[in-house]
């Protein structure tokens, strides 16, 4: 046991002296790099963070300067994929994002060979009305290759980036570092498992004080993905910030500081999301044919929501705020998951029920630690009974009363009410979904075997298989 210990650490130390070695330094590669086969403490590894360093600066107006530059080792072919990169912006500003020193090593009779992205290998996509994205292809990338980038993001005012110190292959060296005038308070969160060395000082450097802070991890081990856990993220080593206060002595003093709440209200009052509730004329006449003969609510709720899904298709495109507005999506038949489901939550209200906006974070937005405009992304109906809070998802075909698409399924949401008061919803099922074979046969005196089998799956279950059967 004690030989096994002295193993590791000898192992850890010829990786930390690896690390050690390197340039954290854009340009600065070296043949030792390039000649690396595999990853000296994870030999899994496909691919692995040599470095990455990101910069957040703010100067003493609020304007933000965004700063991150990355290198990459490839080792195997299912390393790849970082050779393709994706970042997003706000609709119009193109010119906000520079993404440049893109290039690719190779080793070749025993030289570096530097590559330089090419044009055709940049593209726009639209993601939706709010962002676009803006993707590049590294050029000549084989196994044993290393690439790096540098993306600079300029305005935009008193927004600090999240930073994961933890990816899905190992990050040999993270450092993230803030500048921040004292004008500007700021909450910190870390999560997961590793807490990165932090240090900070006052620097009068730039005309006006600020504070600096830097922190930094190494060796830090690949995030894996593990059965049971619904998001990885919400367990990654990473800081996040959040605007607490602006405090400028002798002139202004205001608080951000808020809670979920108070938040909820505020979205709600938004143009694209609690007015368009509001709106009844542009399906009423085709509801009231639907709900002629309806009088018991669990009826009502199942027409109203297998209409909804029938008729109006959802885009794929997140967001709480509507994109088209409830009138053009029934009119188009199509729309976001806010166009889609708060024009169910207005079906529900006519029909008379008690029904509301349920503001969700799906598993892939992670679950906020602030409450803040972006710790939601997405909005489901809840129509509240004396039995409990029945919740509904029309933008899968699939989904049925009070089992919703297993992306909606991270934790909480909070149901908002038209007198501006709100509650938390639990989001995860109250029962198991249930899987059962009923066999009847008989065994004839010749040894034939004859009979029947039924196969019953519930919610979820039922949820998968309609999934699976329809593809």
């Amino acid at each position: 046991m004690k030989f096994q210990n002295l193993v590791i650490v000898l192992f850890l130390c010829i990786g930390f002296s690896k690390i050690n070695a390197q340039n954290f330094a854009l340009g600065k590669v070296s043949i030792a790099e390039l000649e690396e086969k595999m990853h000296p403490i994870d030999s899994s590894a496909s691919a692995a963070v040599l470095f990455t360093k990101g910069l957040v600066k703010i100067n003493n107006t609020g304007y933000t300067e965004r700063i991150t530059q990355t290198r990459i080792k490839i080792y195997k072919k299912e390393g790849y994929d970082w050779s393709n990169m994706q970042f997003s912006f706000p609709s119009g500003k193109l010119s906000a994002i520079s993404i440049t020193d893109v290039y690719t090593y190779n080793l070749v009779d025993g030289k570096i060979v530097k590559s330089k992205l090419k044009s055709e290998g940049e593209f726009l996509e639209k993601i939706n009305k709010d962002y676009w994205a803006k993707k590049f292809t590294f050029p000549d990338v084989k196994e044993g290759s290393i690439i790096e980038y540098q993306v600079k993001v300029i305005g935009g005012s008193l927004n600090i980036m999240d930073w994961d110190f933890q990816k899905s292959i190992p990050v040999n060296f993270s450092e993230f570092k803030t500048i921040i005038p004292d004008a500007f308070l700021f909450k910190k969160n870390f999560k997961g498992f590793f807490i990165p060395k932090s240090n900070s000082q006052v620097a009068n450097t730039y005309g006006y004080l600020a504070m600096e802070s830097t922190y930094s991890l190494q060796n830090v081990p690949a995030m894996k993905e593990e059965d049971f856990v619904n998001n990885m993220d919400n367990y990654r080593a990473s800081i996040s910030h959040e605007l607490e206060a602006i405090a400028i002595p002798g002139q202004i003093y205001k608080s951000f500081s808020t809670n979920w709440p108070s938040v909820a209200k505020t979205i709600y009052e938004f143009d694209d999301f609690g007015p368009e509730v509001k709106k009844t004329g542009y399906f009423e006449d085709d509801l009231k044919l639907l709900l002629a003969d309806k009088i018991k609510p669990e009826d009502k709720i199942a027409v109203i929501f297998n209409y909804v899904k029938s008729n109006i298709k959802w885009n794929n495109h997140l967001g709480y705020g509507c994109e088209n507005g409830v009138r053009k999506a029934y009119k188009e038949k199509s729309g976001n998951c806010a166009d889609v489901n708060l024009m169910l939550t207005a079906m529900l209200r006519y029909s008379g029920l008690d029904a509301n906006p349920v503001l969700i974070s799906t598993r892939s937005n992670g679950i906020s630690f602030f409450p803040s405009m972006t710790g939601f992304n997405y909005v489901i109906a809840g129509v509240e009974t004396q039995q409990g809070t029945i919740l509904l998802d029309a933008t899968d075909d699939y989904a049925s009363v009070n089992v919703l698409p297993l992306r909606d399924l991270n934790w909480v949401g909070r149901l908002i009410r038209k007198d501006g008061t709100s509650e938390v919803v639990d989001l995860m099922p109250k029962k198991s979904s249930s899987d059962i074979v009923a066999m009847s046969f008989e065994i004839s005196e010749s040894g034939k075997i004859e009979g029947k089998a039924r196969r019953l799956y519930s919610d979820y279950h039922a949820l998968n298989f309609r999934e699976k059967i329809a593809k």
